[in-house]
């Protein structure tokens, strides 16, 4: 392997330093490489096939990552920002209207603070986007990781009279909630931000120490795809390693969510049906989805 390495690097080295460099010679070097590989494989076919499948399988796992820098990629990390923080899919913003919409009307039976108000903390807030579906004179604690957001959310504040006191931004992701005391929260927003959690069983917990009981967890999160090892659930594979650049994290957040502790959980799957909105291949891997609440 030390010889294989020494090859790829002479290789890359005359590419990038001989100016006669052709392609055709990339390609001989690129053959007398595999030619080197092949003898040095044992002559078993089922480990030739192995090894074979499995470097195949790796390389395509890579292109998303090679090719991160590219300006498809730089479209797809600003897409991937705003569909986190605020999106304009028809699905998705009914499914949101309809689960905060008890929020809007009052007619929650969340715990309130000392003073009688709701305390609403909303993690990935972005620039404030949800702001519209949350009751007048609640207190609002924003939480977002991308350094950004303290500012577009500070501005939205400023440019009108505020419905809601905003108590504080804080720029951490969600397992990191340590400056928010323990059973200070009436309702946690968990909209497209288990995702940037690398640690997403420990922000939960973060979740149920900071609610008061019988507070709730409202939750809107792309997930895995039920249909394993089916075209898509490939497709999805092959762009986590992308995703995770830009701090997105897919997983299996239905399982965490219902075994992390609270004393009940409402959630729903649902495959989005993106309706001719274009979605770049890395993004219509997050797609599927699960939503509802969960009460401590």
């Amino acid at each position: 392997m030390t010889a294989t390495l020494v090859t790829c690097i002479t290789t890359v080295s005359a590419i990038s330093l001989s100016e006669d460099y052709s392609l055709s010679d990339v390609v001989e070097n690129l053959k007398e490489v595999g030619s080197w590989i092949n003898s040095w494989l044992p002559k078993n076919r089922f480990v030739r096939t192995l090894f074979y499948g499995a470097t195949t399988v790796v390389g395509l796992r890579l292109i998303p990552f090679l090719l991160r820098r590219t300006s498809f990629f730089k479209n797809v990390e600003i897409q991937s920002r705003y569909f986190h923080r605020s999106t304009t899919i028809p699905d998705l913003l009914k499914i949101k209207g309809g689960l905060l919409k008890e929020l809007k009307e009052g007619s929650h039976d969340l715990p309130l603070n000392e003073q009688g108000k709701l305390v609403l903390l909303e993690l990935n807030a972005g620039g404030g986007t949800n702001i519209s579906y949350y009751p007048d004179g609640c207190i609002y604690i924003a939480i977002d990781y991308w350094r950004g957001a303290k500012e577009h959310l500070e501005q939205n504040f400023n440019n009108e009279e505020p419905r809601i006191t905003l108590d504080r931004f804080l720029k951490t992701i969600p397992e990191r909630l340590m400056t928010v005391p323990d059973n200070t929260v009436s309702a946690v927003v968990c909209i497209h931000s288990l995702c940037s959690s690398p640690n997403p069983n420990l922000a939960l917990l973060e979740f149920l120490r900071v609610l008061k009981p019988n507070g709730k967890m409202y939750f809107i999160e792309h997930v895995i795809t039920e249909r394993r090892y089916s075209a898509f659930w490939f497709s999805q594979m092959n762009f986590i390693l992308q995703m995770s650049y830009w701090n997105c994290h897919i997983g299996d957040l239905r399982t965490q969510i219902e075994t992390a502790g609270f004393s009940k959980v409402n959630l729903s799957y649902l495959e989005l049906n993106f309706n001719g909105v274009r979605m770049p291949g890395p993004m219509r891997s997050l797609a599927p989805h699960v939503y509802g609440y969960a009460v401590k």
